[in-house]
């Protein structure tokens, strides 16, 4: 079986996505996409800005599986709100307070100082992605998970990321299923049926169990974000012409 390096094809899938997605200007602007900054971390991490949110979130890969031929790899969500926004978010009062002090967070970009990064990492999580990613580095599955009936911005920063990994790749899920239970809920993506199949075995999971996610609207924007016809703002310096 092919070992596939986690940290190397999680780098790739994202970084190459939105490397892409700067290079159409148009195209950051539908998506509401405002910046992104790599954490010097040896993990995979990084920071991201959208137009319609004020905070910053943190996607950070915590821990990797391989699993028949293809890798597993399970990125955690963090969103630090700006101080404007906390009213709106489910703060504990550790959260308050490491946010309300400056010498943790950086108040302009909404983020932790660099100093505190890994003092901050068991806070402000509020969701949990999981990518199946094949031997290609082409994207199998897309799992996002979330606590139930818990309020905060991750799925913005979902459809920013599931729009564009769809506008780089040039692909769409093929069918989107989802898992509750009580304490939480699963959205799946799938792009790949056998990877899928692979993945449900693997981690013992009912087919029975999942049912169709209401969310037509979101679903019918991604699937269309792969067709999205946008001009390159690079000038022929990029790798489209």
């Amino acid at each position: 079986m092919t070992l596939i390096d986690a940290h190397a094809a999680t780098r790739n899938l994202v970084e190459n996505a939105f490397r892409y997605l700067t290079w159409h200007e148009d195209a950051c602007k539908a998506a509401g996409f405002k910046g992104i900054s790599q954490v010097w971390k040896d993990e995979p991490a990084w920071y991201f800005w959208l137009d319609s949110v004020q905070g910053g979130f943190l996607l950070r890969l915590h821990d990797h599986e391989p699993l028949k031929g293809s890798q597993y790899v399970s990125l955690s969500v963090h969103f630090y709100p700006s101080t404007s926004e906390t009213k709106d978010c489910q703060l504990s009062i550790e959260e308050q307070r490491l946010l309300s002090d400056r010498s943790v967070f950086d108040m302009p970009t909404c983020t932790p100082r660099f100093e505190e990064f890994d003092a901050c990492l068991p806070y402000f999580i509020t969701a949990e992605i999981g990518l199946l990613i094949g031997s290609d580095n082409q994207l199998q599955l897309l799992v996002y998970s979330t606590q139930n009936g818990m309020k905060h911005f991750s799925i913005q920063f979902l459809d920013l990321l599931v729009s564009t990994l769809h506008f780089a790749n040039k692909i769409h899920h093929r069918q989107a299923l989802q898992l509750t239970d009580g304490q939480g809920t699963s959205l799946f993506l799938i792009y790949d049926q056998t990877a899928f199949d692979n993945f449900t075995s693997h981690f013992s999971l009912d087919e029975i169990s999942f049912h169709e996610p209401k969310m037509e609207k979101l679903l019918f924007k991604w699937k269309n974000s792969s067709r999205i016809d946008v001009n390159c703002s690079m000038k022929s310096t990029c790798c489209c012409h």
